[in-house]
């Protein structure tokens, strides 16, 4: 079964007269096509023009439109075509500017640049996918990398960090690290993460440094939340394009 996503920030919100649209548009195909506000943690099927008229879209929310079935691949390009006159949707590196612009607003001591986002497409084990996480952070923030990866190393021997199945979040808290501090590796294979919930496809690394004031933890409280919810990790673990994904956490930051 072919799968698609496609999201996007809506610039106007959902009208009365755009939910009609998709709702027509989505009945021209077979496949399933959720319509998920990932800003409210909502969704809705897009063939229900009375369900996505209660999510509520405002202007400014991020979301997805999820396509499953024989002919995604055409659905996809359709909708392609109607979501750039609803917003900005989220493909090409140029598309991150705006989430970026609102994190370093919002949150100053945060960064998440999509420099700090990976993609492997060759099988991992996980001590390989811890290592290239703390690859991934900005240099200038990690003052002793071996001690970071030893505090990784025994957090994780406490216990499997996974948080829903298919996602999981390594976090520690050390003065090896300056800033607060995130990064993100997606894979194609499924990695064993040592859990019962099964193996993972996503993971964001968190490393916070010692002595944060409980204000300047909120952020990271807030994505940690954001991410077990089921409609946000689904979300995230189905965004196709690192933009995508960046702009998922960062809306997660910022609640």
């Amino acid at each position: 079964m072919l799968r698609r996503e496609l999201t996007f920030c809506c610039h106007l919100g959902l009208t009365i007269t755009q939910a009609k649209q998709l709702c027509r548009l989505a009945g021209l195909f077979k496949s399933q096509i959720l319509f998920i506000n990932i800003s409210r943690r909502q969704r809705a099927e897009a063939t229900s023009q009375l369900a996505l008229l209660t999510l509520a879209t405002r202007p400014g929310d991020l979301c997805q439109l999820l396509i499953e079935g024989l002919d995604a691949e055409l659905a996809h390009m359709a909708f392609t075509c109607w979501c750039v006159e609803l917003g900005q949707p989220l493909g090409r590196p140029a598309t991150s500017a705006r989430a970026e612009q609102r994190l370093a607003t919002a949150l100053p001591d945060y960064g998440f640049s999509l420099a700090q986002l990976g993609h492997s497409s060759a099988p991992l084990d996980k001590a390989l996918a811890l290592q290239v996480l703390v690859d991934l952070l900005p240099a200038e923030r990690v003052r002793d990398r071996a001690s970071l990866e030893q505090a990784i190393a025994d957090r994780e021997r406490l216990a499997a960090t996974i948080i829903r199945p298919g996602l999981a979040m390594p976090h520690v808290i050390c003065p090896a690290i300056a800033r607060p501090s995130l990064s993100l590796l997606s894979c194609d294979d499924p990695l064993p993460w040592g859990s019962a919930l099964g193996p993972v496809q996503t993971i964001i690394l968190l490393a916070i440094p010692a002595g944060l004031a409980p204000e300047q933890l909120r952020p990271l409280t807030r994505l940690a939340r954001a991410l077990m919810d089921e409609v946000v990790s689904t979300a995230l673990l189905h965004a196709s394009s690192a933009p995508a994904r960046q702009a998922i956490v960062i809306d997660s930051l910022l609640g």
